[in-house]
């Protein structure tokens, strides 16, 4: 497994389509960043009218960290080509075949796998909001004192964790699929239909069943959980959700590749 490790490690790295995919986000970040936050003024506060206004005042810096970390369309999508082109396009190429009959057994192949999906996805899921907070929050950043650390790194941690669970529709869709075009399909679909679904339960009253079921989602609950002021409670619970949803993905993307006929 160690060997798979360094040998997936350097075809990750030599892997042309995830530098050019890094490099179109690295520029679409920057175009973004600069057309959403260049007219903002330095001090941010609710009478300005933005979707994260807050009573009390906050630096343009704080405000672009915030946004950003709150943010996760970006990975939405980046999951759904991460995963055709790098768990579906090694099934098409029977990459995977080979692995099997090298000896490798299927446990340690799928684990190589997500961890590196994981990290690649991860990797570029990050250009925005590091891309954002380079041009703007490089001041805020150099003054953070002890809670401003420990409040970057909790939004860090819980972004992480959200980010994770929001590629499982794509993990799930690659090995139950195991080709790019159906994984790519199926991917988009079911974020184009969740998209739809959030839209219309953030239109529903409280107290009713489905918006009580899909309230702690990670791509709803995220904008709930980044402000410094975030309770405790709405912390855990989107946590346990994402972490439900992870574990729930590896269980789903283990049977389905056990019980692939690979020939």
């Amino acid at each position: 497994m160690l060997r798979m490790l360094r040998v997936e490690g350097r075809r990750t790295v030599q892997s042309l389509a995830l530098w050019i995919i890094f490099g179109v986000m690295v520029v679409v970040s920057f175009w973004f960043s600069g057309m959403t936050f260049a007219k903002f003024p330095e001090e941010i506060s609710a009478a300005y009218g933005m979707q994260y206004g807050t009573a009390t005042p906050m630096s343009r810096g704080e405000y672009v960290f915030l946004r950003t970390m709150s943010d996760a369309s970006f990975t939405a999508w980046l999951s759904v080509i991460a995963g055709a082109l790098l768990i579906g396009m090694e099934f098409s190429n029977r990459t995977i075949n080979h692995l099997i009959y090298a000896g490798n057994r299927r446990i340690s192949i799928l684990v190589v796998k997500l961890l590196y999906f994981y990290l690649c996805t991860l990797f570029l899921s990050a250009v925005y909001p590091v891309a954002s907070c380079f041009r703007y929050s490089l001041t805020w950043f150099s003054g953070l004192t002890q809670s401003d650390v420990a409040y970057v790194l909790r939004c860090v941690g819980c972004r992480t964790l959200i980010d994770m669970a929001m590629m499982s529709f794509a993990l799930v869709s690659a090995f139950a699929f195991r080709d790019v075009i159906r994984t790519l399909v199926c991917s988009l679909i079911i974020v184009v239909v969740l998209s739809q679904l959030m839209n219309i339960v953030r239109g529903v009253g409280n107290g009713a069943l489905i918006k009580n079921m899909i309230d702690y989602f990670p791509a709803l609950t995220i904008n709930k959980i980044m402000f410094r002021d975030a309770s405790v409670e709405n912390i855990r619970r989107s946590m346990l959700y994402s972490c439900t949803m992870i574990l729930s993905t590896w269980i789903s993307c283990h049977l389905f590749f056990r019980k692939a006929n690979l020939k």
